[in-house]
């Protein structure tokens, strides 16, 4: 079985969204999924700097940092997730950072004619966003993370399975919502029933 990758996208260690994320981590191994976790805090990321490296040259950055373990962990993954807060209307700076790194993995497809991941049909994966929003719920709250975080699926092309979103985190903690816990129990559902399904081919 493969490993799904969690991107843990909040500026807070221990916020909300990493405790969410905790709990389903907890609860995927339960079911011995074991996902590979990766904490943006503890991430060196550097920005992208247009270099034009990855235009000349298949599947490179310029940078030598931990963004390539990053790289080789959406090569080789079948399921995403990824949690972050909404500051601004968008995910987080850091989140951000490693987004703006994943332009390498949109230029080998768009520039070299070659994807970065195998080319296979989308229901042999599948891809999850956590938005959470402290304020209470708005108009496109979470639209600019949907927006953001859609460009890194379609690029490993995997399909956004679901956005599951929390309005006024910051007036109540989230799992203690049985909605959250519903999510969550929904989440390790579908992966064991897609791991059952694609072990089955």
């Amino acid at each position: 079985m493969k490993q799904p990758v969690i991107l843990k996208g909040s500026h807070r260690s221990n916020g909300q969204s990493s405790q969410y994320i905790d709990q389903l981590v907890e609860e995927l191994k339960k079911n011995e999924i074991y996902p590979q976790v990766y904490d943006i805090n503890r991430l060196t990321v550097k920005p992208c700097i247009d270099c034009s490296v990855c235009s000349n040259s298949y599947g490179k950055c310029v940078h030598d940092d931990d963004m390539e373990s990053v790289y080789e962990a959406l090569r080789a993954t079948d399921v995403l997730i990824v949690a972050s807060p909404v500051y601004f209307n968008g995910i987080t700076s850091k989140l951000k950072q490693l987004v703006d790194r994943c332009q390498m993995i949109f230029i080998c497809d768009f520039k070299h004619g070659r994807p970065y991941v195998d080319n296979t049909v989308s229901e042999t994966k599948q891809g999850y966003v956590i938005s959470m929003g402290g304020a209470n719920a708005y108009t496109d709250q979470f639209t600019g993370n949907a927006l953001s975080l859609g460009l890194v699926f379609r690029n490993l092309r995997m399909p956004l399975t679901e956005h599951f979103t929390y309005a006024g985190t910051d007036h109540s903690e989230v799992l203690s919502r049985n909605e959250a816990k519903d999510d969550i129990e929904k989440i390790v559902q579908n992966l064991k029933d897609f791991y059952q399904r694609v072990g089955e081919k």
